[in-house]
């Protein structure tokens, strides 16, 4: 089970939860000291805007994914990368997907996974793993959704199913229990490029030699390119958000688990 503490303390430290405390903490401030607290007020109103805008979370994101570029095309020429399974993170859940029938199915964020994980089973012929559990206590883990979602949508069949798992950093020991008697030392990872620096270290740190195979890059359309890029949107704060989770998550792995940034984006995958 997932703490819950940990997931209230990231929604008050992320936007636009810090924001809306913050800016409480201005109006109680101006009943004693009205200059401080319209200037606590001003600034957070405009860290909202410059966090809503496309243009800035897509510079936040892309801080991350650049240390993970796209495997590409050509994953079964690379020298020295001869992995022998692909691990397939669970995104999270759609809960209730009536179109579907009865009960839950997986959300946007993992079926891209599970797409790219399919592809890449086509390009290398590799077995898959889905990884991903039940934290908050559902019917259905969320990796025996995703083995359904592959088998009835993409016509591939996950060899392996993980579903006890509630963090990334599990996703990784408890998959290592099922690979490792399988002979699988090395691995193809696919998860999101804004969570693959997480991902991968936790699978590293399990003992796995892993090829990281990133998916969902963020990109600026033409219009936000050329205009509303700069002006405000909750597409903007949603990705500004989810930049900033992911910069959190790297500060919570640093204390509860050790990890160091690596001195260069390819430190973490050692290949094969």
């Amino acid at each position: 089970m997932v703490d819950i503490t940990t997931k209230i303390l990231a929604l008050l430290l992320l936007p636009p939860g810090v924001i809306i405390v913050v800016a409480l903490l201005g109006f109680i401030i101006q009943i004693r000291r009205v200059i401080m607290g319209n200037v606590i007020v001003a600034l957070s109103v405009v860290a909202l805007l410059i966090l809503s805008l496309p243009f800035t979370g897509a510079q936040l994101t892309q801080a991350i994914e650049s240390r993970f570029p796209p495997v590409g095309l050509n994953v079964t020429k690379e020298p020295g990368k001869q992995a022998g399974a692909i691990v397939i993170l669970g995104g999270g859940r759609y809960t209730d997907a009536r179109e579907y029938g009865v009960g839950d199915s997986v959300n946007r964020l993992t079926l891209e996974r599970l797409r790219y994980g399919a592809r890449l089973h086509r390009l290398t012929g590799l077995p898959i793993l889905v990884t991903g559990g039940a934290p908050y206590g559902e019917a259905v883990p969320e990796a025996v959704l995703m083995q359904a979602v592959l088998a009835q949508d993409f016509r591939v069949k996950a060899k392996w199913v993980e579903s006890n798992s509630g963090t990334t950093y599990e996703n990784a020991r408890l998959t290592k229990t099922i690979l490792e008697p399988a002979g699988v030392k090395c691995v193809y990872l696919v998860t999101h490029a804004s969570h693959m620096p997480r991902a991968a270290w936790a699978f590293e740190a399990a003992g796995f030699a892993t090829n990281p195979a990133p998916v969902g890059f963020i990109t600026l359309d033409k219009q936000e390119r050329d205009a509303l890029g700069y002006f405000p949107s909750i597409d903007g704060l949603y990705r500004s958000s989810s930049a900033l989770r992911e910069h959190l998550g790297l500060v919570w792995y640093r204390y509860k688990y050790g990890w160091v940034e690596p001195a260069a984006a390819t430190s973490l995958s050692t290949g094969c």
